[in-house]
């Protein structure tokens, strides 16, 4: 949960609306195919990896994105517009910044 403060009162904003909100915003952006699922590693040395992750350092927030795209689209470009739209979705609607979004492309599917 985070907290903000201002002069009309306390506002309390939650884990699952912001990871919604995040998981729409990449699921509309040209080239992503989904999420990548946990790979077999991960399950073998019970290691949590999520599709999303977001925390706070310094008051912005932090997120983590492991993603498939499409075969043949430019992968940088995809990411980059990724990046922005996410960091620009999530500070406008709930006006905290957010400090870096990081996609890590984990897969890489036919359409």
């Amino acid at each position: 949960m985070l907290y903000m403060e201002n002069h009309i009162g306390k506002i309390i904003v939650s884990d699952n609306y912001l990871r919604q909100l995040t998981e729409q915003t990449v699921l509309q952006c040209f080239g992503v195919a989904g999420f990548a699922q946990p790979i077999l590693a991960d399950k073998l040395f019970d290691r949590r990896r999520k599709a999303i992750a977001i925390t706070t350092k310094d008051d912005k927030l932090v997120i983590s994105l492991h993603v498939r795209v499409i075969y043949g689209v430019n992968i940088p470009v995809v990411i980059r517009a990724l990046m922005h739209k996410v960091e620009f979705v999530i500070e406008d609607a709930v006006r905290i910044p957010v400090s870096h979004v990081y996609v890590y492309v984990d897969e890489v599917v036919e359409p």
